[in-house]
């Protein structure tokens, strides 16, 4: 079908309201048109811009049709409404739909579309008080004695290898098995092991326009994005490093129809090509390079991974996905302005997560769940989980495929505005390109130091301690940790006990508010304004939030005291992630220890509260580190403390709380991984409905591996996605021995059809989120309802009609049995193959045009202008309408003709329907 092909949204008389047909409801008939546009509101609804909301007796479907093309980078659209995230919709034909049921007298024009944080379409959210501008440190921290982003004494080689495609679940597509190797010559030894993995990004490209498809359609060239890591490639491998940088460019093609966004088949991509490493290293059958560079030189068992975007997501399953049996071994991760859309966490493995501050694509900075969570999911899990916010970075620098001008491929600038005085391009703040990429390799590489050998003399880059590396050039970078050589003091929950003294405010809050838990809401405006605070993206409705303690104070020597665990031990460093809320500038608070005997010690901070510049209209709510040393002259025993209090030392301020650790620098071993505490993997199911029980129970099989000691608890969710019921979630606790969970799924029998080949209109979900003591692998699954119905067929008993000047041309669709869905079909405008004129957009009334053709020419006809008209038939009905109005004053001759195509799809129009309309001039009927 033509690209100019145009569509109509056709309305339907349901119960005395109109109901306007929508493309991607559940049910379809032939594959949606190439272009379409929904444009008429719905009864029961509203329609603003290029939003629809369709109200019924059980909520809202809202249907969003952007302009334009969606952004082809890691994050995945929301849709919001005044303000508030209501989820993640599903694409299908070009617009996304979203169910949620309950919702009532929402308004079209109150909704937005966001990605990552940043509104694509519809109203500007609202933003937190912040500074203009970012506070410029006291002075700048010490520098690193042992650079690690300083080039090694090996030179480099490099060569490209190439493997037969693979199949992974969920794709039509095999996937490239191809990677980029660069290695140090002559390193004597079995060298560890760097693999990177590059994120959502265009697939191929021809001159200036990007493409998301694989293979390459004819005429276009590739966009090599595993070759756009060199820098770090030959930093790492000028070390001692063998680096491996893998191609996903079939994936990023398939990943946006698939629940988990890819990550799963990411993984399995990361760990096939560990796989045939391993194999290679062992002597299998290989090319001369592999041969003379690969083979027995690598250490298989000190394995870092590296992935950026939506690659670091994957990389991440990839850990949670270790095998004892496996011939490898994943011992640490850098995480590079990572997706999180299934909060997985790789228990045991030491992380890195990079925080662009300028992302314009994961504008949310969504990657700090993987340490917020980390600090938390399972008893014995010591590996260091940090955080690197890299000022003046943006999403796609990274990669030099990535980048305007580095290479032959089109690319740009993910921040978008120019003119932003934080992350613009005139900013004083932003790094150039070279800059960007060359810090990115430093703490790349100050990870790889930490994570594959004895050496940690990097680890203040990443720990929290505040040092800077000179190979990093001119960035700011503020890093925060938890776990490691760490223990908890303070994390905030309904046990934590506290009081204020003085002019001062503290509660327990929650960073969100989606259950009822009887605590407040941190109350932070601003969508993704604080990354430790998002929700699981149209997945969980009533999951428990993470809590924090606010803390406020309009006088100086104001404070909040906490009891305080009674040893410290040999710990001699506290580490409080604290966020500075941006309302309030230049606040600052010391730390007051207190022992059991009545002895106290104030201590300052080493270095202050930096006040985080606002950037596109909002400020990151990030917890920065702020470390206090205990004194070596201190008279407080600090294995009998009693309290600590924060003590506001400004005029006034506002922070919240994350949490507190008792540290010292290194590492720790753990005792907990992922191979080692309870594996949850969701079993999609099949069940047939029995149409003589009024209500009936299926089960979805979650089972659970791995051999375990301690108890697992996880969060499961169930939800309809035909949407006529909506969510139910609880946690699960699941003890040694146990090996699956059965959730119960309750559904109403039916002896209507349901189109369970549709899987975001019908059936029920479940998603599994960890909790404590657990992973989770394949984290969604599904409840199909097989229907005991039969199908029911289209069609128009009255396929040829009349209409004159001033009437309605109007055919009847009628569908055999009614369905439990929505039923959408489209007739196409086609030359009538019987002798006379077609009919034109001028006979048809003006306004309606306007409306539904916008920007056709009024001499065009209906098959030159590509006029599609969708209809729908709700859900429990049988019958929808496809209406012309004809202007009373048309020039109609002797007569017009107007012919639609309904296209057969073998399933609901088993052949196809032709419709055909005479259009008489006024009285001539």
């Amino acid at each position: 079908m033509s690209a100019r092909a145009r569509s109509l949204t056709v309305f339907t008389l349901v119960g005395g309201l109109l109901v306007a047909g929508l493309a991607g409801s559940p049910a379809q008939a032939a594959p949606l048109p190439e272009a379409r546009q929904v444009v008429v509101p719905a009864a029961g609804g509203s329609k603003h811009g290029n939003f629809v909301v369709r109200e019924d007796n059980y909520g809202s479907t809202l249907l969003w049709s952007p302009d334009t093309a969606l952004p082809m980078g890691g994050a995945r659209p929301e849709l919001f409404l005044d303000g508030k995230l209501l989820g993640a919709p599903l694409g299908k034909g070009g617009t996304l739909t979203l169910r949620v049921p309950g919702l009532r007298n929402a308004k079209a024009r109150s909704l937005s579309a966001v990605s990552g944080g940043r509104v694509l379409d519809g109203p500007t959210l609202a933003t937190p008080g912040r500074p203009a501008a970012a506070q410029t440190p006291a002075s700048l921290p010490a520098l690193v004695k042992v650079d690690p982003g300083k080039k090694g004494k090996y030179g480099t080689e490099s060569f490209t290898y190439t493997q037969k495609s693979i199949k992974l679940d969920g794709f039509a597509t095999k996937s490239e098995m191809k990677a980029q190797v660069v290695a140090p010559k002559g390193a004597k030894g079995k060298r560890p092991v760097v693999l990177m993995l590059h994120g959502r990004h265009g697939t191929c490209y021809s001159g200036s326009e990007t493409y998301l498809d694989w293979p390459c359609a004819a005429g276009n060239k590739p966009i090599h994005s595993y070759r756009g890591y060199a820098t770090q490639q030959q930093l790492l491998a000028s070390q001692g490093y063998i680096t491996v940088s893998i191609s996903a460019n079939s994936i990023n093609a398939q990943d946006a129809e698939v629940a988990d966004a890819g990550s799963g088949a990411r993984a399995e991509l990361v760990r096939t090509h560990l796989k045939q490493l391993a194999a290679w290293n062992n002597g299998a059958a290989a090319t001369a390079d592999i041969q003379r560079v690969l083979r027995g030189h690598m250490n298989m068992k000190r394995v870092m991974t590296v992935g950026h975007s939506r690659g670091g997501e994957g990389v991440n399953r990839a850990a949670v996905k270790a095998g004892s049996g496996d011939p490898f071994k994943i011992v640490g991760q850098v995480l590079i302005a990572p997706t999180d859309f299934g909060r997985q966490v790789a228990v045991g493995t030491p992380t890195t997560v990079i925080l662009p501050y300028c992302d314009g694509d994961v504008s949310d900075l969504q990657g700090q769940q993987y340490v917020d969570q980390g600090a938390r999911i399972a008893t014995g899990d010591n590996s260091l989980k940090s955080s690197v916010l890299m000022m003046g970075a943006n999403h796609n620098y990274f990669n030099s495929y990535w980048t305007p001008g580095a290479t032959g491929a089109p690319a740009d600038d993910d921040w978008g505005d120019p003119s932003d005085a934080g992350c613009g391009t005139s900013s004083k703040q932003r790094l150039s390109p070279a800059d960007q990429r060359a810090a990115g390799a430093t703490y790349v590489a100050a990870a790889a130091r930490t994570f594959l050998s004895t050496d940690t003399s990097a680890i203040s880059l990443l720990d929290g301690t505040g040092s800077r590396a000179a190979s990093a050039g001119p960035v700011v970078v503020h890093t925060a940790a938890t776990c490691g050589k760490r223990r908890a003091v303070i994390r905030p929950d309904r046990t934590t006990k506290f009081r204020v003294k003085g002019n001062a405010k503290a509660v327990l809050c929650d960073g969100f508010s989606l259950g009822d838990f009887g605590t407040a809401p941190c109350s932070v405006d601003g969508v993704g304004a604080s990354p430790h605070w998002l929700p699981v993206s149209g997945l969980e409705t009533q999951a428990p939030s993470p809590q924090a303690l606010r803390f406020s104070w309009t006088k100086a020597g104001s404070s909040m005291q906490l009891t305080a665990p009674r040893d410290l031990g040999t710990y001699r460093n506290i580490d409080l992630r604290v966020i500075a809320d941006p309302a309030v500038r230049k606040q600052n608070f010391t730390l007051l220890l207190r022992d059991t005997s009545g002895r106290s010690v104030n201590i300052k901070p080493v270095g202050e509260l930096t006040d985080l510049p606002a950037v596109g209209g909002m400020v990151h709510y990030w917890g920065q580190n702020m470390r206090f040393v205990i004194p070596a002259k201190s008279k407080v025993d600090v294995r009998k403390l009693v309290s600590l209090s924060l003590v506001g030392t400004s005029g006034k301020g506002k922070i919240y709380l994350l949490d507190g650790f008792a540290s010292s620098s290194g590492l720790r071993a753990s005792t907990a991984s992922a191979t080692n505490v309870a594996r949850f993997n969701v079993k999609n199911a099949v069940i047939k409905g029995d149409p003589k029980q009024a209500e009936q129970v299926g089960y979805v099989s979650v089972p659970v591996s791995n051999s375990f000691t301690r108890a697992a608890r996880v969060w499961i969710e169930v939800s309809d996605l035909s949407a006529y019921s909506g969510y139910s979630g609880r946690a699960y606790t699941v003890r040694p021995g146990q090996r699956e969970i059965k959730v119960p799924v309750t559904f109403a029998g039916d002896d209507v059809y349901v189109d369970d080949s549709y899987e975001a209109g019908s059936g029920y979900g479940v998603t599994v989120t960890a909790l404590s003591n657990a992973v989770t692998d394949q984290y969604t699954g599904s409840l199909a309802v097989k229907s005991a119905a039969a199908r029911p067929k289209l069609s128009v008993a009255e396929t040829d009609v009349v209409a004159t000047a001033g009437g309605m041309v109007r055919w009847t669709v009628e569908l055999s049995a009614p369905m439990g869905q929505d039923y959408t079909g489209w007739a196409i405008a086609v030359k009538p193959r019987t002798a006379g004129s077609e009919l034109t957009l001028a006979s048809a009334v003006s306004r309606w045009v306007a409306l539904t053709i916008p920007g056709a020419s009024q001499q065009q006809t209906f098959s030159q202008a590509g006029v599609v008209m969708n209809f729908m038939i709700p859900a429990y009905s049988t019958r929808a309408t496809i209406e012309v109005p004809i202007r009373s004053l048309a020039k109609l001759g002797s007569g017009q003709q107007l012919e639609l195509l309904i296209e057969a799809d073998r399933r609901f129009v088993i052949k196809p329907i032709t419709l055909r309309a005479k259009v008489l001039p006024g009285g001539s009927r």
